[in-house]
């Protein structure tokens, strides 16, 4: 089973249903298929050969959505580009890659003009979204409506996600359709899509959860996916949409979530519709899911997972909270049992199993695991060493199964010796009533190594003085696992996902910035 055929059952068996919502845009699956079909077939007869790499640097918009479309088709390898990209990382992906055509939103070709030689580059198609008469909709119109003459096969590479670098250069994690074909089962079983579903996205069209959570399962069910402008968050507008649209799933970052409790409209508005909000890409704190509980109902599924798994590989499910949230407090803490079809085992640095309660390195196994890293082939050997995705994530498994996080290897602190957990640390801070967000990393010391330093951003119209913050923290931890220097800030730097960003936080450390508390 393919991609490309889930899509074009769902034109057949749901041609008349929608498949698209883009602002005042509707799209069916009908002319969904019919659309990249052309694409795909325009793409032939400019050059383009199966497993030649497609780039797209777009917002999100149907015609991002159409270019994933034509690669499952056609055979080729979708590559999105992170819209945010500068001229020099907008080169980096598309040489990496060795993309043969780029598909550019008008309000990004400048930024490709600024990117320099791209000798790959055989032909670039310039996009105007919701414009009939533009570029790309007069090339589209030309092109052969049948399906293409191509035989894909589940081995087809599918498409490249690129990393967000925070660990150094950009990995291209290259994906073939099977992987994509088996992790939707992940989504439809866990968040519970169905036909009639309509959900909302908010991640940017490079991520691998708008593919694999959102594109993938939504075709092979027949549902309805709602795209929305990823550049700004806005918890108005996300509610807006959830009531204008009777949105029934989402999956958003903690940070959003905090955004959408914050905000003044969530009184007014009708959120009766939601049957499954989903979270992840960052911990969410106990106080937090008590509050969209008793908000939202019991909705809430944790999701856990990486670009290099495909998305989703364990997840706390709904029974899971409403279980935490009736006594069980310890399972809101975990990330919860592995997924449909996932494998996965905590082990030690020799890849032998730690004991339940032991921290270790989580690793993978199963159908939905990436090929590889694209043209990488040493990295790869070091990630699947002896058969396994190895994460990078530390964590204990219990005896019932749930993974708990500890952090990423590079996230733990050591201070004089002793391991100290960033979110045991930022768990505890997100219990002050004041704190809005909360960051723990470890600072240089020359005493002890390095100790724990703490970022904060308030709620509006709260105070906090850093002393008040620690003495809360020594009520709660160890006084080695409390932080040593705090810093307020107005918000926290993150990631287009809005994920906070560590990597920025450890580079803020200069001399007489943060205040000492004794």
């Amino acid at each position: 089973m393919t991609v490309a055929e889930w899509i074009r059952r769902a034109a057949l068996r749901r041609g008349a249903a929608l498949a698209f919502v883009d602002g005042d845009r509707r799209m069916t699956y009908a002319q969904f298929n019919e659309r990249i079909n052309r694409q795909a077939n325009g793409l032939i007869a400019a050059g383009a050969r199966r497993g030649d790499r497609i780039a797209t640097l777009t917002n999100n918009h149907i015609e991002c959505v159409e270019a994933v479309g034509a690669a499952a088709k056609g055979g080729f390898v979708h590559v999105p580009v992170n819209f945010r990209s500068v001229p020099r990382e907008i080169a980096y992906v598309i040489d990496h890659c060795g993309a043969t055509v780029l598909l550019v939103e008008q309000e990004y070709a400048a930024r490709l003009a600024e990117a320099g030689e791209l000798p790959t580059l055989r032909k670039v198609i310039v996009i105007e979204p919701g414009v009939p008469d533009s570029e790309y909709e007069r090339w589209l119109a030309e092109q052969d409506p049948g399906e293409p003459p191509v035989d894909v096969t589940g081995d087809d590479h599918f498409f490249i996600c690129y990393t967000s670098g925070a660990t150094g250069t950009p990995k291209g994690v290259l994906h073939q359709q099977r992987q994509s074909v088996a992790h939707a089962p992940v989504v439809i079983l866990g968040y519970e899509f169905a036909a009639e579903s309509r959900v909302l996205l908010v991640y940017p069209h490079n991520s691998i959860a708008s593919i694999n959570m959102f594109y993938v399962p939504a075709w092979l069910v027949g549902a309805c996916v709602v795209l929305t402008d990823q550049r700004h968050f806005d918890a108005e507008r996300w509610l807006e949409l959830v009531e204008r649209e009777r949105i029934t799933h989402t999956h958003l970052v903690p940070t959003m979530l905090f955004r959408v409790l914050e905000c003044p409209r969530l009184k007014s508005t009708d959120t009766s519709s939601i049957v499954t909000i989903g979270y992840g890409s960052a911990p969410m704190p106990t106080e937090r899911i008590e509050r969209l509980q008793e908000v939202f109902g019991n909705v809430l599924i944790q999701g856990y997972g990486m670009t290099e798994v495909a998305s989703i590989a364990a997840y706390l499910d709904k029974r899971d909270h409403l279980e935490g949230m009736q006594g069980d407090r310890a399972r809101l803490n975990s990330c919860g049992r592995a997924a449909f079809g996932t494998e996965l085992r905590v082990v030690d640095e020799q890849d032998r199993d730690v004991q339940p309660g032991e921290i270790g390195e989580i690793v993978f196994r199963g159908p939905q695991v990436m090929t590889g890293y694209w043209n990488d082939p040493e990295k790869t050997a070091e990630t699947m060493a002896g058969g396994w995705m190895h994460s990078g994530d530390m964590a204990t498994l219990d005896e019932r199964g749930y993974l708990t996080i500890v952090d990423r290897k590079k996230d733990l602190i050591i201070s004089g010796g002793a391991n100290i957990s960033s979110r045991e640390v930022e768990e505890v801070i997100y219990w002050h009533p004041a704190v809005r967000e909360a960051s723990v990393v470890g600072k240089p010391d020359e005493e002890w190594g390095e100790v724990p330093h703490a970022f904060v951003s308030l709620h509006e119209g709260r105070t906090l003085e850093p002393d008040e913050l620690v003495a809360f923290c020594r009520e709660r931890l160890s006084g080695y696992k409390c932080p040593r220097t705090i810093d307020i800030l107005p918000d926290l730097p993150k990631n287009p996902l809005g994920k906070i960003l560590k990597t920025e936080l450890r580079a803020r450390f200069w001399a007489g910035r943060s205040k000492k508390v004794n």
